[in-house]
């Protein structure tokens, strides 16, 4: 029996079955928003508890470091893409990387591998290409990780090598073998004979061996090392971030862009200890580790009111660079559908 024309069968499917698929995207987007404004409301609430003074001109200097920390690392990720076969747009690439960052905020940590999938199968179409979204699933799922890997190997080998380094940190010597050991487990998989072999296991368990071959082939050790290059450029980034946040509320005691090896130190073992913990962008556990580093140096107080207003103004910054993405790619399309809609 002759299998049904793709496009037969994309245009034929059922009402209810748009109807299941749109409620489906719906509920999934209400659950990333739920757990966004989770977030929003507790640093909220830890921000309340301090007496602030506010410098727009910093807060606005933050985000844009934030933004451009996370371009630097989605610039990267669309080569992953290109290594492995798929190779995309940059506007296309950069775009999916700024709309999937609020999906870290659901739990179990595969939201942001599906809305990458899902636009990536979408743009596939798009061009007239007939990937199946497996085939996209397993794209984003393989890049993301190594995306993923190199930015938080980079960044806890940064904290390790700080810890011994920056001045008034005499009391977190003890998380150095704590960070040398968050190294470890993010570099091990990273390293391209350790991540070819993952990469060849999970290919062949997802029924896409043939996908393989080329996979192991186009992840070396110049891709990695590009990746180390722009992990570095983006933990500077997110350096600078926290310390223009921290002179926004008026909380850096003191402490400078001259000091910005303590506030990379900030920066880096507190996200690399979140994302070993698992939990959605490492909710908590972030909290807790950036509470130990920043409250020596800063106070107690300090620490709190920079730990609740750097998570704070990174969600923001998240969710206001997709928000204008998303309602970018909806103003687009709806004038590219106005000359139909008007033709009798």
């Amino acid at each position: 029996m002759n299998e049904q024309p793709l496009s037969e069968r994309t245009t034929t499917k059922p009402l209810w079955r748009r109807w299941v698929v749109a409620a489906i995207k719906f509920a999934f987007l209400a659950l990333v928003l739920a757990f966004v404004a989770q977030t929003f409301r507790d640093g909220l609430r830890d921000l309340y508890q301090q007496k602030l003074t506010f410098s727009w001109s910093h807060l606005v200097a933050a985000c844009v470091a934030y933004a451009l920390a996370q371009l630097t690392m989605g610039v990267f990720w669309r080569r992953v893409l290109a290594a492995i076969g798929r190779p995309t747009k940059l506007t296309e690439a950069l775009s999916t990387y700024y709309i999937s960052q609020p999906g870290k905020y659901v739990p179990g940590k595969a939201s942001v591998i599906l809305i990458r999938a899902t636009r990536l199968h979408s743009a596939a179409m798009r061009s007239g290409e007939h990937a199946d979204y497996k085939t996209s699933l397993v794209a984003a799922g393989a890049s993301s990780f190594y995306e993923t890997l190199c930015f938080m190997s980079v960044g806890a080998i940064l904290a390790a090598g700080l810890i011994p380094l920056v001045d008034g940190t005499d009391e977190l010597r003890w998380l150095t073998p704590a960070s040398l050991a968050l190294a470890l487990i993010c570099l091990a998989p990273a390293a391209p004979p350790a991540f070819r072999w993952l990469l060849g296991r999970f290919t062949a368990s997802s029924g896409r061996a043939e996908l393989r071959d080329r996979l192991r082939q186009s992840l070396g050790y110049d891709l990695a090392a590009y990746g180390v290059l722009s992990a570095l450029g983006a933990w500077c980034l997110l350096s600078v971030f926290l310390w223009l946040t921290a002179e926004a509320i008026g909380m850096a005691g003191g402490r400078g862009v001259a000091d910005l090896p303590f506030w990379t130190l900030a920066a880096t073992l507190p996200t690399a200890a979140g994302f070993v913990s698992l939990l959605p962008a490492g909710i908590g556990v972030r909290e807790a580790v950036s509470l130990a580093v920043l409250a020596p140096v800063l106070g107690d107080g300090g620490a709190v009111a920079v730990t609740a207003a750097s998570r704070l103004l990174g969600v923001a910054t998240e969710v206001a660079v997709c928000a204008s993405l998303l309602v970018g790619e909806f103003l687009r399309q709806r004038r590219r559908n106005a000359p139909t809609r008007e033709t009798p």
